[in-house]
């Protein structure tokens, strides 16, 4: 079923006019482009937007974590002067020695300006040994709550913390982020330091930071055309700094989120933590109390944004689908309307109404098939033409093998085989024939250049081999290969016609040939090797002679009549390239080759 479907739809297409096989053609090309096209711009752009929103985050990832860290250094220093005092110095060594004499007054006076040293500072107080708290008087407790209860759980900090946000115990009822201090002093002496996870607290000071003020140092950077958040998370993945944790919840429940906090805290790095489903999350190690900065990148607003360009992509994909259709139209109707012109003129060949030959404008391939058949039909009239001698005394020998080539038994035996044809009304093969006739003898006569590109070398002999076929019904197989870089290669002419000759009149004349080897071939190959070109002729015929044939080459006569066209070739390849080889492998109905070796050098 599919096999029948295959050669129906094959046939269908098959008898269409070119025109209509051209724009089908490149049509089916221009799909395949623009969806390839299309793909390759998705995909490369979405992975350049992506790139270029994940710099961009991990730019403002840093700028807010420098910002971070200075305020955190610039508060360290602003604590540092202020338990450097004369008052609370003795606050702290009242924790420690549990002595009652206090300067409140003293102590207040420090409060207030470490209280004024940061505008994001939102109140301070202190929590002593015993219980006991300093704070800022015009602050005051609510009474709902005191202060103790909001302070259950500050005994065992023993280093610098921050804790989750919360209401202020104070009066104000701002929402802040807590940071305890714990103090104490050096001993001997009363120098308050900063203690150390495992060390002796005399007395905790505890900054209260205003929850807006530290969420807006956060959004400072955010970008307009994508939605991303910032918040301050603990080692553990617990929110610092988030208000609404609520809006968060799939973030900071999310196994991934967790483990990939805890797994980032080797270094300052940031890292892609997790891919959820509806968001991206990135995390950066902040220089201090093992916080991590985390960027919460929406996926649908990255989404929106790859849907429109994709949109923009797919437009812009259809737009240049229907200009190269209608290119396309253009170009076939350019292509073809010379083609249909000499379909025609062949037309009125077959019924002998061609009296004015047609010539195109363009010297491309279909103006030089024009040509070849304006010159068949001339020969057709007059049966045959003169062949004009037109090079120099040098190639006298050259000359000569060309008459031979281009023999009058070959035209009078093809022109006779055309004209049977043509009575026995078979109009296609002998419009086959003439095309063959005239690529043989246009291609043959050159233009009087002796020098020849190999591929216009490889027309001419299979044209020959067409000849012969129709002739001696042998349907002889013709395969030739040339290296892309040898196509253009130029080479003096007619050396594989009198070889093919040898291969058709030698090579296939055994009686038993036809028993030994169904199907006659001949195959020629161009190919480079070091400085050398090689030209190889092989044929599956009853095999060469090596020592009669090496024996015709190299007199200076060739012997008989038998392998004259390898004399005239060895000859011709001498004496303009001075240096050149031939060489023969025989392997009888199998494989015998004659195989030429020429400088590698393009000739003047």
């Amino acid at each position: 079923m599919i096999k029948r479907l295959k050669e129906t739809v094959f046939k269908f297409i098959g008898d269409k006019k070119i025109a209509s096989k051209i724009r089908l053609c490149m049509f089916s090309i221009d799909i395949m482009l623009t969806i390839f096209i299309c793909i390759f711009a998705r995909g490369y752009f979405n992975k350049l937007y992506y790139g270029e929103v994940e710099m961009q985050m991990q730019d403002t990832m840093n700028v807010i974590s420098e910002s971070l860290n200075n305020m955190y250094d610039t508060l360290l220093t602003n604590v540092i002067s202020f338990a450097s005092t004369p008052a609370i110095q003795r606050v702290v060594v009242s924790g420690r020695d549990e002595s009652n004499y206090l300067n409140q007054e003293g102590v207040q006076v420090q409060l207030i300006n470490l209280l004024s040293s940061n505008s994001m500072i939102e109140s301070v107080f202190m929590v002593n040994k015993d219980g006991t708290c300093n704070t800022v008087y015009s602050y005051g407790v609510r009474p709902e709550k005191s202060l103790s209860d909001f302070l259950a759980d500050y005994g065992t900090i023993d280093e610098i913390t921050w804790l989750p946000n919360c209401q202020s115990p104070f009066l104000q009822q701002q929402d802040v982020i807590p940071i305890v201090i714990p103090l104490s002093t050096l001993i001997p002496g009363d120098n308050v330091v900063i203690t150390t996870k495992g060390e002796e607290v005399a007395t905790r000071l505890v900054v209260l930071l205003n929850l807006q003020k530290f969420q807006s140092r956060l959004s400072l950077s955010n970008a307009n055309y994508f939605e991303r958040s910032y918040f301050v998370a603990d080692s553990n993945g617990n929110n610092i700094s988030l208000k609404n944790p609520q809006s968060m919840r799939m973030v900071l429940e999310s196994q991934d989120f967790i483990q990939g906090v805890k797994e980032n805290n080797k270094d300052t790095q940031i890292r892609k933590i997790a891919d959820l489903t509806d968001n991206v999350v990135y995390s950066q190690m902040l220089p201090f109390s093992d916080l991590h900065l985390i960027s919460v990148l929406s996926k649908e607003s990255l989404n929106r944004k790859i849907a429109t360009m994709n949109q923009f992509i797919v437009l812009m994909g259809a737009a240049g689908l229907i200009f190269s259709v209608a290119f396309s139209a253009l170009l076939s109707k350019f292509i073809t309307s010379p083609l249909e012109r000499l379909m025609e003129s062949i037309r009125q060949i077959q019924e002998n109404q061609y009296d004015e030959p047609y010539e195109t404008k363009y010297d491309d391939e279909i103006g030089q098939l024009n040509a070849a058949v304006n010159t068949m039909y001339s020969t057709i009239q007059s049966q045959i033409s003169q062949i004009k001698e037109d090079e120099h005394e040098k190639y006298q020998l050259e000359i000569q093998l060309l008459a031979e080539q281009i023999n009058p038994h070959l035209l009078y035996n093809t022109l006779e085989g055309i004209n049977l044809e043509v009575l026995n009304n078979h109009t296609l093969v002998a419009s086959s024939m003439i095309n063959n006739l005239g690529t043989f003898m246009r291609i043959g006569l050159n233009y009087g250049d002796e020098l020849i590109m190999i591929r216009n070398e490889i027309a001419h002999v299979e044209a020959y081999i067409n000849i012969m076929n129709h002739r001696t019904n042998k349907s002889i197989s013709f395969q030739s290969y040339v290296e892309e870089e040898l196509k253009e290669y130029r080479i003096l002419k007619l050396i594989l016609q009198p070889l093919v000759e040898n291969s058709i009149k030698h090579g296939f004349r055994d009686e038993k040939w036809g028993e030994a080897v169904c199907i006659p071939s001949i195959d020629v190959r161009f190919y480079r090797n070091e400085d050398l070109i090689y030209i190889e002729v092989t044929d599956n015929g009853c095999g060469i002679d090596i020592d009669k044939a090496r024996d015709t080459i190299y007199r200076n006569e060739p012997a008989g009549g038998q392998h004259i066209g390898l004399h005239n070739v060895y000859t011709r390849l001498k004496i303009y390239y001075g240096e050149v080889e031939m060489d023969f492998q025989t392997i009888p109905y199998y494989r015998n080759s004659v195989v030429i070796r020429i400088p590698g050098k393009q000739n003047a």
